[in-house]
């Protein structure tokens, strides 16, 4: 089994937070888990026993720093090419950063996303909407391509 840490973000994307400052665990949290949604787009939903993307918070004299890393196994390291992870991140992931962190605005106001009180409840806990439609279909098709390239290349039977 291998095992590649990846950061918490694409490469080219800022960061919100150093690891000192006030909110980076929640903001940390919220770019490693978009960036692991992120990724089983961009490799195709992989089978979990072959490739599999975890997010790791590990331990630093500042606390905690966030990693999503890629475990791979057997067919897996066929199925994954850091190469091709995207420097920025995609239109599904620019919606889901924007609905999460206005939860997180949200809960920390004790507002509703849409900035009113809420009645009992607590702010800030509502499922996130299903933002795949807005992806283009080329680039969803050119991300299965790839996989299914890499995958002929190597040898690994398809059906």
């Amino acid at each position: 089994m291998k095992e590649l840490n990846l950061g918490t973000r694409p490469r080219d994307e800022r960061t919100f937070a150093a690891p000192d400052e006030p909110l980076y665990r929640e903001l940390a949290t919220i770019d490693a888990l978009t960036f692991r949604r992120m990724l089983d787009r961009v490799f195709w939903h992989p089978p979990a026993d072959s490739l599999r993307f975890e997010v790791r918070a590990i331990p630093s004299e500042q606390g905690s720093e966030y990693t999503v890393t890629a475990i791979m196994d057997g067919v897996g390291e066929v199925w994954f090419d850091a190469d091709t992870i995207p420097a920025r991140w995609d239109a599904i992931a620019t919606f889901e950063l924007s609905w999460s962190l206005s939860q997180l605005q949200a809960a920390q106001h004790d507002l509703d996303a849409v900035g009113f009180e809420k009645p009992g409840g607590k702010p800030g806990i509502e499922r996130m909407p299903d933002y795949s439609s807005i992806q283009d279909p080329a680039e969803a098709g050119g991300y299965r391509w790839q996989v299914i390239n890499r995958l002929r290349k190597a040898g690994v039977d398809l059906k």
